[in-house]
């Protein structure tokens, strides 16, 4: 059975670069929407002030974690152990990530790790659902 991954992770926008952060996620968006279309979910949310971000990352499986692995790093240049492009406007504070994440993305993660970012891991997946699954012909059980 194919097992959904989930990243959760918090990041600081550095001073003055709120719109540069947002000219970089308009166009990250727009890669995914069109290259990347199995991502179950792809949102962020800031603080009133925008100093601070959370993004909530879900995908159904670790084969379209692998495809969105892709996309970012030939779309976006982030590729593991370089998200350079990143951190030049803001800095993680924390990583939460549910599942088990792929080769790729797990190099990502360990390049933050490296750098010292907390991260808070759950890989054992206990069951649950989509209601996008039900849109794929697969009812919940």
């Amino acid at each position: 059975m194919d097992e959904p991954v989930v990243y959760v992770s918090s990041w600081r926008i550095k001073d003055g670069k709120l719109e540069e952060y947002r000219r970089f996620y308009a166009r990250l968006l727009e890669a995914i929407r069109e290259q990347d279309r199995d991502v179950v979910a792809f949102y962020a949310f800031g603080t009133d002030d925008g100093t601070e971000i959370t993004n909530v990352h879900v995908y159904p499986d670790q084969a379209t974690l692998d495809r969105h692995m892709a996309v970012i790093g030939e779309q976006m240049g982030l590729l593991p152990g370089d998200l350079t492009a990143v951190f030049e406007f803001m800095e993680p504070l924390g990583v939460q990530v549910y599942g088990e994440p792929t080769r790729q993305a797990a190099g990502m993660d360990q390049g933050m790790r490296d750098g010292g970012v907390p991260f808070t891991e759950k890989r054992r997946y206990l069951g649950g659902f989509s209601l996008a699954d039900q849109g794929a012909g697969t009812a919940p059980s």
